[in-house]
């Protein structure tokens, strides 16, 4: 049962909102923080502060299953609700309503979406989320845990399958057993398989097409000329002579629009897949109708390519053996066995059966898995983890033998990490924090929802979420247009003016300008304005968190 229809329940659930903007889930929230922008890891470490010293904490499992817990504590000792409601300017009564909410539930469950991991210090702020469930002792028990709630709908099995630059299955690229065990699974030489140097981040695959290092880029079902950010410098590269760029999307866009050669590619319901939902759950997507004119389904042209290439493993066989979903599935499944994402047991039989199967689905636990670490106990040994860690603050990966001497016991890591100041703050140029985000009509870029007319009359021009003091103050209203700009460009948006704590801007990041009026439609992508800088250790980069000015252009 969704939590929010719950509300109108007997027995309504108790929630804490974090988020500059009062949503409709701050709305019904019991306690809603609006921290400033840039933050989110102070005001963690205030309620972390908070629930041990209040003896919030299950002290039996913090032994038995973690490790770190110590430096927690001394480091959230530096952050009681005083200092952290000057560092968010948050009230500190709220903040400890929020604390005693978490520290006495007898169930807990939490989210997080990208305010929190594409934000300045965003693994540390989302691991500061783990550890108040671990230790409060909120994992594996019914009604209690964590979900990531990814942007789009296959993020999940992308990360399964070593699709954001990883190794396939969750496996470690520092652990050479796990690469020869992928080499002998794929029949090719160990070597072949990148895994000298940490795998190559989107921002550092453009940074290096940028001075030519990276000569060809395949950009496949994603619209990097609205999605990234800076995005004057995003079109230089993707302009550049010696770059030579292959876009593979169902519909034109603002990147096939730079490409050198476009593949038109099937919609969801033109080819056959499988998708995993945030809670493990895979699903089986068959093939409704052929896609039409040239468009192709995604693994078909990647299949296709691979021949043209003639890709072959060490016995001069065809690379990848696979010839059609079904059989990369297949194929998939051997990948994934021993591994937490075990598919070994799931077949397209089983899920046309079945409906949704959660992974580890296996011969012991043939139906998958509904809840992990009821045991607690996690994919933490070093010999099996997907990775040692990285320090929080530099990313840099811990090396595997210190990894070992700091969990010999493979428990779960209690990670701690102070505040740092953002990036880049308000200035009196730039007395703005801006954020940018998502509307419910529109997914990822508007390349496809853009063109559906119901979604595109519900929200069909880019828009500035202001607080009614600060549109006062600016002497702009409601429905004027304005120009919003940062150290790195320009917008217009129409004002709204919204309940957004005081100081903030937002800007929704879908519009581009593959329907713009004019020639360029720059002024429509809020990723003009947002700055080029990642988190260390996700390397997601910095929605988030920038400066900016506003000012009137037209009034309503």
């Amino acid at each position: 049962m969704r939590i929010l229809d719950r509300l109108a329940g007997p027995h309504p659930p108790a929630i804490i909102c974090v988020d500059p903007r009062t949503t409709p889930v701050a709305r019904h929230a019991t306690v809603h923080l609006a921290p400033l922008p840039g933050t989110n890891v102070a005001l963690m470490n205030g309620l972390l502060h908070e629930i041990i010293a209040n003896g919030w904490v299950d002290h039996d499992y913090i032994d038995a299953h973690t490790v770190g817990f110590d430096d927690l504590r001394r480091m959230v000792d530096d952050y009681p609700p005083e200092r952290v409601a000057e560092i968010c300017d948050v009230p500190a009564d709220d903040l400890r309503h929020a604390a005693r909410l978490l520290g006495s539930a007898e169930r807990l469950v939490s989210t997080v979406l990208q305010g929190f991991y594409q934000s300045h210090q965003a693994t540390a702020a989302a691991v500061q989320v783990n550890n108040i469930h671990l230790i409060r002792g909120m994992l594996g028990r019914p009604g209690c845990g964590l979900l990531q709630m990814n942007g789009q709908p296959t993020a999940e099995n992308t990360r399964e399958c070593g699709a954001d630059g990883d190794l396939a299955g969750f496996r470690n690229w520092e652990n050479d057993a796990h690469v020869r065990e992928l080499a002998d699974l794929w029949n090719i030489e160990k070597d072949r398989l990148p895994h000298e140097n940490p795998p190559t981040h989107a921002m550092e695959i453009f940074r290096l097409a940028e001075e030519g290092t990276i000569r060809m880029l395949w950009i496949s079902a994603t619209n990097p000329a609205v999605s990234l950010p800076e995005l004057g410098r995003i079109r230089a590269i993707l302009e550049r002579d010696d770059v030579f760029v292959v876009a593979q999307d169902m519909f034109p866009n603002e990147t096939t629009a730079l490409a050198d050669v476009v593949l038109p590619a099937a919609g969801w319901g033109e080819k056959t897949g499988t998708f995993t939902n945030a809670d493990r759950t895979v699903h089986l997507s068959e093939k409704a109708v052929d896609p039409p004119g040239e468009a192709r389904a995604d693994l078909d042209i990647f299949l296709d390519y691979a021949r043209r290439m003639d890709f072959r493993d060490r016995d001069g066989k065809p690379l990848p053996p696979w010839t059609d979903a079904e059989s990369a599935f297949d194929a998939w499944r051997a990948c994934s066995a021993g591994r937490p994402c075990d598919y070994s047991g799931m077949t397209y039989e089983l899920l046309r059966t079945r409906g949704g199967v959660q992974w580890p689905c296996t011969a012991d636990a043939p139906g998958g898995t509904e809840r992990l670490y009821a045991d607690g106990r996690f994919y933490s040994a070093a010999d099996y983890c997907e990775s040692y860690g990285k320090d929080l603050l530099t990313g840099e990966p811990l090396q595997p033998d210190e990894y070992r001497d700091l969990n010999p016991a493979a428990r779960a890591l209690v990670k701690a990490a102070p505040h740092l100041p953002p990036p880049e703050s308000p200035s009196a140029d730039h007395p703005f924090a801006l954020i940018t985000g998502r509307t419910v009509y529109h997914f990822h870029t508007r390349t496809k929802t853009g063109r559906a007319p119901e979604l595109d009359g519900a929200a069909p021009e880019v828009w500035v979420e202001v607080n009614a003091l600060d549109a006062a103050r600016s002497g702009v209203h409601d429905g004027d247009l304005v120009e919003i700009a940062s150290p790195r460009g320009a917008i217009r948006a129409t004002v709204r003016i919204a309940a957004i704590r005081r100081g903030v801007l937002f800007v929704p990041f879908h519009y581009g300008y593959w329907d713009a009026d004019d020639d360029t439609g720059h002024h429509r992508a809020a990723n003009e304005l947002t700055i080029t800088d990642w988190d260390p250790a996700s390397k997601q980069p910095i929605f988030k968190m920038g400066a900016a000015s506003m000012a009137l252009v037209t009034a309503k």
